[in-house]
C-alpha cells in the first residue's frame, strides 16, 4: 500500500489474503507509517486465525481504525 494521507476507507474483499499478507497489512497499519484508516474490511479472505493473530500485531496499537469487518475470513474459536 502506497502512503496516502486521505485513505479513511480500505475495503479488500476476496483477494485470496493469506497469514502473510495480514502480517503486511499489519505492518502498514503501523502508527509510524501514519495510517489514517478508519474503516478496514477484509470480508471472503480465507487467512485463518493465524492471520488475524498477524494482523493483531498492527492493531493492537493503531488509534485510528474505528471498525474492522472479518466476516467469512475462516477464523476457529
Amino acid at each position: 500500500m502506497e502512503k496516502v494521507k486521505t485513505t479513511l476507507f480500505l475495503e479488500l474483499l476476496d483477494n485470496r489474503i493469506t497469514p502473510l499478507g495480514c502480517e503486511f497489512i499489519s505492518r502498514a497499519l503501523h502508527p509510524k507509517n501514519l495510517p489514517t484508516i478508519e474503516i478496514l474490511k477484509l470480508d471472503h479472505n480465507e487467512f485463518g486465525s493465524q492471520g488475524v493473530i498477524n494482523l493483531a500485531h498492527g492493531l493492537a496499537i493503531n488509534p485510528f481504525l474505528r471498525m474492522l469487518s472479518l466476516t467469512y475470513c475462516g477464523i476457529d474459536e
